[in-house]
């Protein structure tokens, strides 16, 4: 996955397991909200954090193995193969023009 994937997974994960506990502590202190609850919602979201965390480190994006050789090097086979018709076609053509330019000459002269 890409290292944008693996910044949201994070993202989302810090967002909901601090985020959450935060707002409760504010609605808590400036709004009156009861403190049980508000304790409630913050417990549930800091182990929502954690299930996301720990299920993004381990089948998601951060959870990935370092196999990047294997895909750079599949990457450049396939970028490889047209590069390599181009230029047989290219050695194809240099023949042909060659042979061209040979008959020229003979006609000349």
């Amino acid at each position: 996955m890409s290292a944008t994937a693996k910044i949201m997974v994070s993202l989302s994960a810090i967002s909901i397991g601090l985020g959450v506990p935060i707002v409760c502590l504010y609605f808590v202190v400036n709004y009156g909200f009861h403190y049980w609850m508000a304790g409630a919602i913050a417990f549930v979201a800091v182990l929502i954090g954690g299930a996301i965390m720990i299920v993004g480190i381990t089948t998601g994006p951060l959870g990935e193995m370092d196999n990047s050789g294997e895909i750079d090097r599949e990457r450049l086979r396939v970028l490889r193969n047209p590069q390599k018709a181009s230029l047989e076609e290219m050695n194809e053509m240099i023949v042909v023009l060659a042979e061209i330019r040979d008959a020229l000459k003979s006609v000349e002269d």
